[in-house]
């Protein structure tokens, strides 16, 4: 710890105060003129011009008047004696200065009355502490401007980096210098008889007590560090001694305030912050700091442009932004606020913004989110189906819809309407209005929702007895029939012969796993077991296992996840899909529980910043968002294989024989401890850029995903001559956190009286 009081001062950060009435000081002040390298600034005849104005502000004086009124002001007193000197040996420069009070008077005049004299002696008394010297810089120098305090004490024990003079008031020659050296120098130019005490080593533990309070206990404690330790341990301390707190955000001009002084039971940062272990804060990661501040500051009070920048942590930068105008508006704002609660004004805990983006708004490009479609074409209905021969009671025709309706869909929509007719037959609908989107290019990823609920449906039948025909209507993508099943007869036993019969036994315990655990590869048997279930000569399914290829394909689908969002409908598609909390999830029982993904707290908390459609305006402007690759990545390259199932025609009969052939190898593989995930969509999005030219892409985009899908067939499909149905990974990682809903039953089943 430093302190700049007499006797005690390091020259390397404090000036050398010099007083012309003690011999040796004189002695030094003698020397230090006659030598010629130092620079000698004195201008006290100016001072004292201006103390006597300050003294008489009812005179009107002329400047030979001021002049004779100067003259007869050092008649009796030496002048090279009068005040004080200062030399600051970082600057090799002398300077004679005011008596301190007549230096604090001449200096605050213009204060006056903003800040009255009265309130300034008040101010005087006041102690005020400063924890991190980015924005706290701002702060210090502001405060110590206006002389809000008459004792500062800074903490900080970081040094000056290059990165760091987009918004610390300094300049190269100071690299490498502490932050908290060139805030203590600088402030010491300013006023040298400002009482400042340095922790240089920053506040810790072990510490932090003699910085709150000794010497006197702080009035007022200014948090600008990085460190959540240090922010929760700071409070915790500041609430035993009743010290308020103040922190700036410097986006948005946020600013907390926290009256410990007078409600000294308040929960720290508002209550947002929650219960949370300190020990769990040390050493965090630049990228899981943004997670953890987000609990703090939320996600919805940040500005568009921060929350493109906290998803790009990690990626194309290293930390989150600041920019001197907002730390130089936070300085402001904290000092202006800090002078008030200092001289007793009735300052409010709270938090309060100063955004001059809304003060002062510019027209901007707005990223419109296409509406939802909200009509559903009449159903047709096939006449020319004979009567099923055996016809379900309603509770077994519900249990048999509800077993086909655990099938999986994009986005988990549930796309089905079951039809049930007078005559025992029951129709599959394709429901638009729910599976409306970007991915679901020509009703594609619907088609192989439906293969896989058919299958459910012909593998619950055999193990109740039933005997099914399955009739396909869908000859084009337009068609929103999809099929007809008769139910044509029921024996007493299961129909054990039905192919494949054992994985009925999967439809309940079927999910998507898309937890990344440590990495292991299928054995021979696996493997073969998998691709026993393509078959089909109008079928191809490849898989890839090297490390070099895993990674070449996460850029290529970190590269579409990407695209995926700058897509209008794309990101409302996300928007939509995803069930941001258990209510939300148990209410829709539709849609993508946040809780699925797996997300850690940090990759969570860069999936909420996307709510905000204006984040991705701003990335789709400048062509950034990499970001949003990092979880891809992840995905793609802990897993034990990744497939591809490609088929020679594309159809929607070929979607639909793909959707029953993933559902069974998707059975097989849960039911055999293996995990399964879709990876699917950046095919969708490869299907519609290359067969329409109405996609909604830019062209940049457009050139962008042609070079993702070139690389693309360099790992699956080379030579492209197959159309590229599905593609999935699989690993080991045991059971999910939660599944997904399913919509009652009964809502997707209708009867036709």
């Amino acid at each position: 710890m430093l302190a700049n009081s007499v006797g005690k001062r390091d020259l390397s950060v404090f000036p050398e105060l010099l007083n012309p009435e003690d011999s040796e000081d004189w002695k030094r002040i003698c020397d230090l003129r006659s030598n010629s390298t130092v620079f000698i600034s004195d201008e006290i005849f100016s001072q004292v011009s201006d103390l006597i104005k300050a003294n008489h502000p009812e005179s009107q004086l002329t400047k030979d008047q001021l002049g004779l009124r100067v003259e007869e002001f050092f008649a009796e007193i030496e002048s090279d004696k009068y005040g004080n000197w200062f030399y600051y040996p970082w600057k090799n420069v002398l300077v004679h200065l005011l008596p301190e009070e007549d230096f604090i008077k001449v200096r605050t005049i213009r204060n006056n009355y903003k800040i009255t004299p009265l309130e300034q002696e008040l101010l005087a008394k006041k102690k005020v502490g400063i924890v991190g010297l980015s924005v706290g810089q701002s702060v210090a120098l502001a405060m110590a401007l206006e002389r809000s305090c008459g004792e500062m004490r800074l903490a900080d024990f970081d040094t000056l980096e290059l990165s760091n003079l987009n918004r610390i008031k300094a300049g190269v020659t100071s690299l490498g210098v502490e932050k908290l050296v060139i805030a203590a120098r600088e402030i010491s130019e300013i006023d040298p008889y400002l009482k400042l005490t340095l922790f240089r080593e920053g506040v810790h533990e072990w510490n932090v007590e003699d910085f709150l309070t000794r010497d006197g206990v702080l009035d007022l404690l200014v948090d600008e560090c990085d460190s959540f330790d240090i922010k929760i341990l700071l409070r915790e301390k500041a609430k035993n001694h009743r010290i308020p707190v103040m922190m700036d955000t410097s986006d948005r001009g946020m600013l907390d305030i926290e009256r410990y002084d007078i409600e000294p039971d308040r929960k720290i940062f508002h209550g947002f912050l929650g219960e949370v272990d300190p020990e769990s804060l040390k050493s965090l990661s630049n990228t899981q700091k943004v997670a953890f501040g987000l609990k703090i500051t939320g996600l919805e009070t940040l500005s568009p442009r921060m929350k493109a920048s906290l998803l790009e942590v990690g990626q194309s930068i290293t930390s989150w932004p600041q920019l001197a105008s907002g730390v130089f508006l936070g300085g402001a704002s904290v000092s202006h606020v800090a002078r008030k609660l200092l001289i007793g004004e009735k300052v409010k805990s709270g938090r309060y913004y100063v955004d001059l983006d809304e003060l002062i708004p510019v027209e901007t490009e707005t990223f419109e989110i296409p509406a939802q479609i909200t009509t559903q074409s009449d159903y047709h209905l096939p006449t020319n189906i004979l009567p099923s021969g055996y016809l379900p009671d309603r509770n077994e025709l519900l249990e048999l819809v509800e077993h086909a309706n655990y099938a999986p869909s994009g986005g988990n929509v549930q796309p089905w309407i079951w039809i049930y007719d007078k005559r025992g037959v029951l129709h599959l609908i394709h429901d638009r209005v729910r599976s409306h989107s970007l991915l679901d290019y020509k009703g594609t990823g619907s088609l192989i929702a439906f293969g896989a609920a058919l299958e459910n449906l012909r593998l619950i039948c055999a193990q109740k007895g039933i005997e099914t025909e399955e009739i396909l209507h869908a000859n084009s993508f337009e068609d929103d029939l999809i099929a007809s099943i008769r139910f044509v007869s029921k024996s007493k036993e299961p129909r054990q012969k039905e192919k494949d019969f054992e994985l009925v036994n999967g439809i309940k315990i079927r999910c998507t796993n898309r937890k990344n655990p440590s990495r292991k590869l299928l054995d021979i048997h696996q493997m073969e077991s998998i691709k026993a279930f393509c078959q089909n000569p109008d079928f191809i399914l490849e898989e890839i296992q090297e490390m070099d290829q895993l990674e070449n394909l996460a850029k290529v689908i970190g590269g579409m996840d990407r695209m995926r969002l700058f897509h209008q409908q794309g990101l409302k598609d996300f928007i939509h899909e995803i069930r941001w909390n258990d209510q939300e999830a148990f209410e829709t029982k539709d849609g993508i529980d946040v809780a699925t993904l797996e997300l850690n707290g940090t990759e969570k908390a860069a999936m909420g910043l996307l709510k905000d459609p204006r984040t991705v305006s701003f990335f789709r402007k400048f062509f950034m968002g990499y970001g949003l690759t990092k979880i891809s990545k992840a995905t793609i390259t802990s897993s034990s294989a990744m497939f591809l199932l490609s088929g020679k025609d594309f159809s929607p009969k070929s979607y639909l024989q793909a959707g029953k052939i993933l559902q069974k190898i998707w059975l097989w593989t849960n039911l055999n401890g293996i995990s399964f995930q879709p990876v699917t969509a950046s095919l969708f999005i490869f299907h519609r850029v290359l067969k329409e030219n109405d996609h909604g892409f830019t062209e940049a985009e457009k050139k962008e995903i042609v070079e993702l899908k070139e690389s693309f067939n360099l790992i699956f499909n080379k030579g492209g001559k197959m159309e590229e149905l599905f593609m999935f990974r699989v690993n080991f990682a045991g059971e999910p956190t939660v599944r997904s809903f399913r919509r009652d039953v009964a809502q997707t089943l209708k009867f036709l009286d």
